[in-house]
């Protein structure tokens, strides 16, 4: 555990507010913001972008283990190029919508691929549009063969 806190201070772990205009005013935002944050390897700027209805989760600080979630995302998705393909808003929720984001992966061989990996985006007043969840079980695992995405 103390292996892993170190390593999260040294990836940029603070949890510092972002200036507003740092703040996502789109959808597109949010998923470009987190995804800057995942290529700077900095868990703290990723979770201002990153978190639930509540608000971000620098500021919540939920759910409990959000580092350790982040850590895991940054690692799916650090060194893919992406592209947002389109935003889709959600019949139901004016708060929330679905960003496609495409993923330009190779595995340790050099095979490349291109996977689709949803992000749902949410809405939260003040701190502006946030990454809510990413269906990471569509980007592939990294470095393994780029074989079709798992059917879940």
């Amino acid at each position: 555990v103390a292996a892993l806190r170190l390593l999260v201070l040294a990836c940029g772990g603070g949890t510092a507010n972002p200036a507003p205009n740092e703040m996502a005013t789109t959808p597109e935002g949010a998923v470009r913001n987190f995804m800057q944050a995942v290529a700077d390897s900095n868990i703290g700027r990723m979770s201002r972008y990153w978190g639930g209805t509540k608000g971000p989760a620098s500021e919540t600080r939920q759910p409990s283990d959000y580092v350790q979630r982040l850590a895991v995302t940054q690692s799916f998705l650090r060194d893919s190029p992406f592209r947002v393909l389109r935003t889709d808003p959600s019949p139901t929720d004016a708060n929330r919508q679905t960003v496609q984001v495409e993923f330009d992966r190779s595995d340790l061989d050099g095979k490349r691929c291109v996977r689709n990996v949803p992000f749902i985006v949410v809405n939260v007043g003040k701190a502006g549009w946030i990454v809510n969840a990413i269906d990471l079980t569509t980007a592939g695992t990294p470095g393994r063969p780029c074989s079709p995405p798992s059917k879940g």
